[in-house]
């Protein structure tokens, strides 16, 4: 069985979260040369200081979302390359920022400019050395004749909205026993999404299987969520501890199968937990 990595939304957040956080620091001394035009009356510095001040902050603020992307892009295994090349605009707009103040602190003498331009892109350069611009390659490696990246990627995006969806209505349920076997049911379908990045030719007979699954799962959990703070009836929680031991117990046994490329088997127990879930009045 293909060996599937756990997915760890925990640490890829923090890794990309302060990635990038340089870029807030830098233009302090700019902040404080601002102020003391400020504090000396200085309308013209305090503007100029002030606009550019302002302009690193935008250029950071562009450039994390830029590293945020690429993040996204680099723990996927097939992938879109970012649509807007927001990297390549911030490392553009800190590199004009600062050319203009160089500019600024020569006292905008026309024999500056050369030089002012030239600190400019060795601005650029150093954010594109140190930082990186943005990937313009789509990833699509493991895809096969007759599956197209736009195909599987647009399968596991729902499939992770799903996910998304569950995981929100799991954490207005106060009852512990159902958020852990709630959070091994997600956990267990977001290793599935990684399996078909591994492999794309599983997404065929991922794909039912996944909608009846998550489907299923998000609608009963998002039922129970809104009406068990209401009432907690013995039948409400009888019932909704039954469909999740259905999902846990079919999902686990045909992630094996799926892995295994047990085609029969996965549709007979496709069927059984589709039957399964309408008998609850789930789909």
């Amino acid at each position: 069985m293909t060996a599937v990595k756990r997915y760890e939304p925990a640490i890829h957040n923090i890794r990309y979260g302060i990635k990038g956080v340089l870029l807030y620091l830098l233009p302090l001394p700019v902040l404080i040369t601002a102020i003391g035009s400020l504090m000396r009356g200085s309308v013209i510095d305090t503007l100029v200081t002030g606009g550019v001040f302002a302009a690193y902050m935008l250029g950071a603020t562009i450039a994390r979302q830029g590293f945020r992307l690429q993040g996204e892009y680099e723990r996927r295994k097939i992938a879109r390359a970012p649509s807007t090349p927001f990297k390549t605009i911030a490392a553009l707009l800190i590199a004009i920022t600062t050319a203009v103040l160089d500019w600024w602190t020569s006292s905008y003498a026309l024999a500056a400019i050369p030089e002012a331009i030239l600190i400019g892109a060795v601005a650029f350069l150093g954010f594109a050395l140190y930082y990186g611009l943005d990937p313009r390659k789509d990833k699509a490696s493991g895809l096969s004749i007759g599956v197209t990246i736009d195909e599987v990627l647009d399968a596991l995006d729902a499939a992770n909205v799903k996910i998304d969806a569950i995981e929100s209505a799991r954490r207005k349920i106060n009852n512990p026993e159902f958020n852990i076997r709630l959070q091994r049911i997600t956990s267990k379908a977001r290793e599935v999404l990684s399996s078909i990045e591994d492999d794309p030719t599983r997404l065929a007979r991922a794909r039912k299987f996944l909608k009846v699954y998550l489907d299923g799962t998000q609608r009963v959990t998002e039922g129970y969520a809104r009406t068990h703070r209401e009432q907690q009836p013995a039948a409400l929680e009888t019932n909704f501890s039954r469909v999740l031991d259905s999902i846990e117990q079919t999902f686990t046994e045909q992630q094996t199968k799926l892995l295994e490329d047990d085609h029969f088997d996965l549709d007979v127990q496709i069927e059984v937990l589709e039957t399964q879930l309408k008998r609850e009045g789930v789909l």
